[in-house]
């Protein structure tokens, strides 16, 4: 049947094109992944007409049986009421569930195709690492890695390069996951004890690199981790109002905050939800924000018009959080560097 050959014939081509996709490791590779969808005779997309039929065959067996159970189970057919239910259940959740299934399979490769375009497009390069030893190596570094009383993780780490006008570093984007566990213990009116455990997880987003130019300063607009310090303000109304800051050396940081840098910070925390700013006794610099679109955008066309999809790919796709944080983290360091 054509609908079979269909079907097969898609996953045939969302097996081929993950297993280029991680071989991709430029745009014309990226460009030449969309190939066999190009050459696919008709729409990328699964023929679902006989899963739609099975389900409404459950949909009408259920409605079937609830306009006659009564009936049914007044004349000692308890067992049947109870088979048909069973019936229409299955045969309505697994075709629906196969469907859905279908449908996330394709929209993931498109996913897939879409985030290792925007890394390309914006030189990044995914990093490799054991998301829970990479959050207890940074914890070790910054205290803003210390957050969550259960679980972290890094769960996504990219490296790249920023080339500005009058300086460059390189840096890492990381994607941090912490979790709170929380118990609840409740007594009933018959003193019976209940105990419930709940889980609350949070994100956070931002740079690490090296920056060199302070050294024990928090700019906080997120709350404390356990950072340690006496508190030092600004002149600046608008900056106490979206960050506190800690040091040991409030000298030190007096010289850091300079007017220029405390403007700067102020618009950073503007544009940025939350942001912290931690500069640990080496001088390397954590930026953590709750933004979660330094590396990510919608995606607009996927698989489904793969012509359209390839003429999106060709065009330059920045990440305009990830440029602004870029270009903050620059102004800092122009300002803080005494030779511009």
């Amino acid at each position: 049947m054509s609908f079979l050959k269909q079907n097969k014939d898609v996953d045939a081509l969302v097996a081929v094109m993950k297993s280029r996709l991680s071989e991709a490791r430029d745009k014309h590779a990226l460009y030449a992944l969309l190939t066999p969808a190009l050459s696919f005779k008709g729409p990328v997309k699964y023929n679902n007409t006989p899963l739609w039929v099975v389900a409404l065959v459950g949909i009408t067996i259920a409605a079937i049986n609830a306009a006659n159970q009564r009936n049914l189970r007044f004349n000692g057919h308890q067992d049947l009421v109870t088979t048909l239910w069973v019936l229409a259940t299955l045969a309505t959740l697994i075709p629906l569930g196969w469907i859905a299934w279908r449908s996330r399979r394709l929209k993931g490769l498109s996913d897939a195709i879409w985030q290792k375009n925007l890394l390309l497009d914006n030189q990044l390069a995914p990093v490799p690492c054991d998301g829970a030893k990479e959050a207890k190596a940074l914890g070790q570094r910054f205290y803003d890695f210390r957050r969550g009383n259960h679980r972290r993780s890094i769960d996504a780490l990219y490296k790249g390069h920023y080339q500005g006008e009058q300086h460059s570093f390189d840096y890492r984007v990381f994607h941090f996951h912490y979790v709170d566990k929380h118990t609840h213990t409740s007594t009933d009116s018959k003193g019976r004890t209940t105990t419930r455990t709940s889980y609350s997880h949070y994100h956070r987003y931002g740079l690490l690199l090296d920056f060199g130019y302070a050294r024990n300063i928090a700019i906080l607009g997120n709350g404390s981790s356990g950072h340690k310090g006496s508190r030092w303000e600004p002149a600046s109304l608008d900056f106490r109002k979206c960050f506190k800051v800690l040091t040991d050396d409030e000298m030190a940081a007096a010289r850091f905050l300079k007017p220029a840098v405390v403007e700067a910070l102020t618009t950073l925390g503007a544009q940025f939800r939350r942001a912290n700013l931690e500069l640990n006794a080496d001088g390397a610099l954590c930026l953590s924000v709750s933004d979660n679109d330094l590396v990510s955008l919608p995606r607009p066309l996927g698989l489904e018009t793969p012509q359209a999809f390839l003429a999106l790919l060709k065009e330059d796709t920045p990440l305009p959080k990830l440029r602004q944080l870029l270009k903050e983290v620059h102004l800092l360091l122009v300002h803080s560097d005494n030779n511009f």
